[in-house]
């Protein structure tokens, strides 16, 4: 594992703001969205999983705040450090396309993790956008896990691909005078060597 350097460092506070702020206007205005991934998975792109995962937990603290029940969801947010560091190792953010298409996977695995926590430990409220689709299916007849399912699939299928979207344009953007500081600049600049 290589050293955690100024930049890294600096950039783990970043991370934390970046995804507190997407949470909590998601969360504000009810958003059918989460938007509290993108410091996560540009973190651990660029930094590795140890820092990603500093974000993720921070995140999470920093969010339940005003909306403790986002706890409930932590380990999602860590595995998304691990998953965006083999993304960049796969070269899957060199690519708009592969990053859209890997929002649908990362959508089917945090909707995996989130149906059973929010269904069954939070009666299908977990205080978000995603419990607006919920509530309108439960009211209509629906019961509790079949409307967290369709509202967590609608929610995390949409965030997920916005967020891998954003996130592709995001690492497209950083100067590679930037990233050949970083830990993983391997993954993004073909003359660094490992």
């Amino acid at each position: 594992m290589k050293k955690w350097n100024k930049l890294t460092i600096f950039l783990i506070p970043i991370g934390i703001a970046v995804n507190a702020v997407g949470g909590q206007l998601a969360l504000a205005l009810k958003l059918p969205v989460f938007l509290d991934c993108i410091g996560t998975f540009v973190t651990a792109a660029l930094c590795g999983i140890g820092p990603g995962l500093v974000v993720a937990v921070g995140t999470q603290l920093i969010n339940a705040i005003t909306t403790p029940t986002v706890l409930a969801y932590i380990e999602i947010g860590m595995l998304f450090a691990v998953i965006s560091y083999f993304f960049a190792k796969w070269g899957i953010f060199k690519s708009l396309w592969k990053s859209a298409l890997s929002g649908i996977a990362v959508a089917l695995v945090a909707v995996c993790l989130a149906v059973p926590t929010t269904a069954f430990f939070l009666g299908g409220f977990a205080g978000t956008g995603a419990t607006t689709i919920a509530a309108a299916l439960m009211a209509s007849g629906w019961g509790v896990l079949p409307a967290t399912f369709v509202s967590e699939a609608v929610s995390e299928g949409t965030d997920k691909i916005v967020c891998l979207i954003i996130i592709f344009f995001v690492l497209k953007a950083i100067p590679d005078r930037l990233k050949v500081k970083l830990p993983n600049a391997r993954f993004f600049i073909d003359e660094v060597e490992d």
